[in-house]
């Protein structure tokens, strides 16, 4: 991803094109629940997730966003293959890396205390990351994993869509009320954007 700064192209680091897709994100479920409040990257455990959206002015249900990019899926750069066998060989390799990360994706999503869930991709890993995903619903079918595509738009920001809406998963109580008391109902930890700030805006 590139973009234009007084006429000359500049590639965005790594850390920039994750934080445009997280305010992406981040936009996706402000407009989509009643009065959110979100938090950005918090650093919760075990709810460190890249955007968690609290709805109902915090009293409402959590929806935790997990954001991977391409190079979330990046093998260890290794020797330069030098020839077809070689080449082979280090793109199974790469497949087996793949499967693996996905399936440490989908287990992390599976036991987030959220009760609804999403992975967010870029648009163009689409057909890759669905193809190795597996079963996005809960063992016991109460619950879906819910998918959101990226898409860049170049220098101007990139949009986001929920494309596979997730469906309600059964949290914890315990969970849920440790992480209400240390994130939602922490005097000391605002939320980035808050209903709020919304409402005010909106008059």
């Amino acid at each position: 991803m590139t973009t234009i700064v007084k006429g000359e192209h500049r590639k965005l680091t790594l850390r920039q094109r994750r934080g445009r897709a997280v305010n992406a994100v981040a936009d996706v479920l402000r407009k989509k629940l009643l009065v959110p409040n979100i938090y950005l990257e918090p650093h919760s455990h075990p709810l460190a997730v890249d955007v968690l959206a609290v709805d109902r002015a915090g009293s409402g249900d959590l929806h935790a966003v997990q954001v991977k990019l391409e190079n979330d899926f990046k093998m260890e750069p290794g020797k330069k293959p030098a020839n077809p066998k070689a080449i082979n060989e280090r793109n199974r390799e790469w497949w087996a890396h793949f499967r693996k990360k996905m399936g440490e994706i989908r287990g992390r999503l599976m036991s987030l205390p959220a009760h609804y869930r999403y992975l967010a991709i870029e648009k163009d890993s689409w057909d890759s990351v669905m193809g190795e995903l597996g079963d996005l619903y809960s063992p016991d079918g109460i619950g879906r994993i819910g998918i959101i595509t990226i898409n860049d738009h170049g220098e101007d920001p990139p949009s986001a869509e929920i494309v596979i809406t997730p469906e309600r998963f059964r949290v914890d109580a315990a969970k849920l009320s440790k992480i209400e008391k240390n994130l939602i109902n922490n005097k000391k930890v605002r939320p980035d954007i808050r209903s709020a700030d919304l409402n005010l805006r909106n008059r």
